[in-house]
């Protein structure tokens, strides 16, 4: 059984337990470093305390976030102030401990929206003036003087000041790929947009990557919270010497060549770099092995988050759900990435594939937040399912917790229960909210209420249901959960 040290951005389930969750599919184990030790939203982690802990750690390959060991994680990025040789001192650990090094650095992000929630302080006053500062500081470059804007001086300075930190530390990581220290880098693009500071300096990454000839160690997309689960896949089918094929397969004739909200490049080339990055192969889909479907983004502003819409195009979900089946009938391993909307899946596609029980026989599903995160996800859960089909290892039980875990997380949390639930409690859907202790109970207890409600009507996965009283808010706010899964007895 192969072991994995991972150092996640923080503490939130998609980047600390879904990544073990993955590695169990084909029969690995993933180990953390103690809580006290990790990032919990604003309070940073310990970089020093983690920096001993990877270094003393003992596992087969080490997967980490470059924010978490040298700033205290990825939130803590966006707010410390420590200076560039200080957190290089840090990462000397990455030389000390487990290897190979499988590492992920992100191009910190410009929010369009006056939230502080996870920014500096002066987001809450300035979050959308700075969004648009920063697509016309990106529109402008190669020409002299800046674009006007009523974003005061010392604002716009100090955002700059924190990003070109931060921007020199992704450098220096470029520079560990090319010494070879880092096995591979993921170069992670979060929350942006076509015209954003972040999408320049992903660019100049992309750009520098290319120079140094080290493509084949660092790859460049959008994502950030998945990038965990990509590279324990990418760390098991390093230590099985298998590289599975993966075909990608879409509905909608244009559907790869459209750009999701929140990324800067349309899904096709995102996932390329994914699979990539995942340890896989694109190849057409008479040699695959297996088959990544991908729903693609549907037009217009609505999102599960910030805008749930009323209802979605049955369309577009019939289409998707009539290419799965097809490939399953012949007999292919599939993986279903739901990027139609931000934030949430498709509850018509869901509802499609759980009727005639199609969805139970999935390798793998997908659909949260961004594109990236959900392309990234889906692969990830692909590839380690091939890589544990060619070891012997798979572990179908695992498999099979993932695709619930999946179903909860994604569609009947953050698709169904959510909006209603902050409907309920008149929540601004536009900004993060805080759930006091003395409400979190009846908070709780209303969401697992409504996650049971769906799971009845859906009836998706025999043998499989939500732990009773196992709902948490992880950050004391509506827009994540934590929760478990229990297993009935029930057969499939």
């Amino acid at each position: 059984m192969i072991d994995v040290a991972l150092v996640p951005l923080d503490d939130r389930p998609v980047c600390r337990t879904l990544p073990g969750l993955v590695a169990a599919v084909a029969g690995a184990r993933v180990h953390t470093p103690p809580a006290d030790l990790l990032p919990a939203q604003r309070r940073a982690g310990d970089p020093d305390g983690l920096a001993r802990w990877l270094a003393g750690h003992r596992a087969d390959a080490a997967v980490v976030a470059l924010e978490t060991l040298g700033l205290g994680g990825l939130i803590a990025s966006r707010l410390r102030d420590d200076p560039a040789g200080v957190v290089l001192r840090r990462w000397d650990a990455l030389a000390e401990g487990p290897a190979p090094v499988y590492a992920a650095t992100v191009v910190q992000r410009t929010p369009d929206a006056d939230d502080a929630g996870e920014e500096p302080d002066y987001w809450a006053h300035h979050g959308r003036a700075l969004h648009a500062y920063s697509a016309d500081l990106h529109r402008a470059v190669g020409t002299p003087g800046l674009p006007d804007t009523d974003v005061p001086a010392r604002i716009r300075r100090d955002f700059l000041r924190r990003r070109q930190r931060n921007h020199v530390l992704n450098q220096a990581a470029l520079g560990l790929a090319a010494d070879g220290v880092l096995d591979t880098l993921v170069v992670g693009a979060d929350d942006t947009a076509v015209a954003a500071v972040g999408t320049a300096e992903w660019q100049w990454l992309r750009t520098w990557t290319s120079w140094l000839e080290i493509g084949d160690r660092v790859l460049a997309h959008p994502g950030a919270d998945e990038i965990g689960a990509v590279l324990v896949a990418r760390a098991l089918t390093a230590a099985a010497g298998h590289t599975p094929s993966i075909a990608v397969a879409c509905a909608e004739p244009d559907g790869l060549a459209r750009v999701a909200r929140y990324e800067p490049v349309d899904v096709g080339a995102g996932i390329a770099s994914q699979a990539a990055a995942a340890g896989a192969r694109v190849v057409d889909r008479a040699h695959a092995d297996a088959v990544l479907v991908v729903h693609p983004p549907q037009p217009g502003d609505a999102d599960w988050a910030t805008a749930p819409p009323g209802d979605t195009d049955p369309a577009p979900a019939a289409r998707t759900a009539g290419l799965v089946r097809r490939l399953l009938a012949e007999g292919r391993p599939v993986a279903l990435a739901d990027c139609a909307l931000g934030n949430g899946a498709d509850p018509r596609l869901v509802a499609d594939l759980t009727a005639d029980g199609s969805y139970a026989r999935l390798a793998g599903f997908a659909g949260w937040n961004t594109a990236g995160n959900t392309v990234g996800s889906a692969l990830a859960t692909l590839v380690t399912h091939q890589v544990g089909r060619a070891a012997g290892t798979l572990d179908e039980g695992a498999a099979r917790r993932l695709l619930a875990h999946r179903l909860v997380d994604d569609h009947l949390w953050m698709s169904y229960a959510r909006p209603r639930l902050r409907h309920e409690r008149g929540t601004d859907p536009t900004r993060h909210d805080h759930v006091p202790d003395a409400e979190t109970p009846a908070v709780t207890a209303r969401i697992e209420q409504l996650l049971r409600e769906r799971w009845r009507q859906l009836d998706p996965l025999p043998g499989w249901a939500l732990a009773p009283g196992s709902v948490t808010l992880p950050w004391h706010r509506t827009y994540e959960i934590d929760f478990a899964l229990e297993e009935t007895g029930e057969q499939p």
